[in-house]
């Protein structure tokens, strides 16, 4: 399968995060226009300074390399601009629909800027995306585990409150989630907000098991009773987990070059992405920080066909099952199963 093979079938994606897929030369222009001093002047010496390429230590020193990126977050233009492009990349990869995940807390921190303009600034930039391109679009509100618990109640109603106003798109927000520092924080402390954000009607997404163990991932299914895990690849390993996991469809949302180079694999050739697959777990293929990572979504398909052996019957039914899982409202995820992933027979 060549490069312009893979980018042509059409493809779902269900674990982007919006803040960390920005385009390098839009960082450099933003910080101009800003006057904000990155340490760097040139889209060379950014990409020394933030893109990772090669495994870090862990997952913090990677989460902490998003220091420099997160300064050009600093305004609705900004923000407005960076969504669009999020946009615009992904139907450049062949996505026909995916879900992009944002932290108002990690956008906001150290600005004088609030929810309601970082929301706003997203669904009004996925709209001019959707207006311009054919791809069905959703959004994640993230909470951040590792930042003030006020901070983030702050946020998750502010995120349930737009999900449920007449903004242009609102309905657009169909997901919740928690990032970051999954192994030292407690969990129980943010049941309540995402009691909320159920309530609200939001789908529930957890990062999980990315780092830490199939006992984290266990216990994320009996607090929060998510839909989908973030990453959740420790689970592999464990049967009984699988066979709940398998039980009650919960859909894994793998980013293999995003794990190795977190070091949450040890390597590409033994991520656990197609022994999940072929014992049929529910799982997704997905690039997590592609523009962090210099990768796009091409570029894990491609991966996955060279070291695991997928088919484009397998990228069919692991796209149909990411369809099917998605956040969206039930008449788009439909529309888009059928003129894009139909089932055969």
């Amino acid at each position: 399968m060549t490069p312009n093979t893979i980018r042509a079938l059409p493809k779902a994606e269900l674990h982007r995060h919006l803040d960390g897929s920005i385009r390098l030369e839009t960082v450099v222009d933003i910080a101009t226009r800003h006057n904000l001093d990155l340490g760097v002047s040139t889209e060379e010496e950014l990409a020394g300074k933030a893109r990772i390429t090669e495994p870090m230590k862990d997952l913090q020193t990677v989460l902490d390399s998003f220091a420099t990126i997160q300064q050009v977050l600093c305004g609705y233009e900004a923000i407005e601009r960076i969504s669009f492009e999020n946009v615009e990349d992904a139907y450049r990869d062949g996505i026909q629909l995916i879900e992009l995940r944002f932290a108002p807390p990690f956008i906001s921190a150290g600005k004088q800027l609030g929810n309601d303009e970082i929301i706003e600034a997203v669904l009004d930039g996925i709209t001019r995306g959707m207006n311009r391109y054919p791809i069905q679009v959703g959004l994640i509100g993230i909470l951040v585990r590792s930042m003030d618990l006020e901070i983030n109640r702050l946020a998750a109603a502010d995120l349930n409150r737009y999900a449920g106003s007449r903004h242009q798109n609102a309905d657009r927000i169909c997901g919740f989630d928690l990032a970051d520092a999954e192994d030292r924080t407690d969990p129980e402390d943010f049941l309540p907000m995402v009691r909320e954000a159920r309530e609200a009607g939001l789908g529930i997404t957890i990062h999980s098991g990315e780092n830490t163990s199939a006992a984290a991932v266990r216990r994320t299914l009996d607090l929060f009773a998510p839909q989908r895990i973030g990453h959740g690849i420790k689970s592999w390993g464990d049967e009984e987990l699988l066979q709940r996991i398998r039980d009650q469809e919960v859909m894994l949302e793998v980013c293999p070059t995003s794990n190795w180079l977190t070091s949450s694999v040890g390597s590409l050739e033994e991520h656990p992405l197609p022994r999940l697959y072929r014992n049929g777990v529910p799982v997704s293929i997905n690039s997590d920080d592609p523009n962090l990572f210099g990768i796009d979504l091409v570029h894990e398909y491609q991966l996955c066909a060279s070291l695991y052996g997928f088919t484009e019957a397998d990228f069919m039914s692991i796209n149909r099952q990411t369809a099917e899982h998605s956040f969206l409202p039930r008449e788009i995820r439909a529309e888009v199963l059928r003129r894009h992933f139909p089932t055969t027979g």
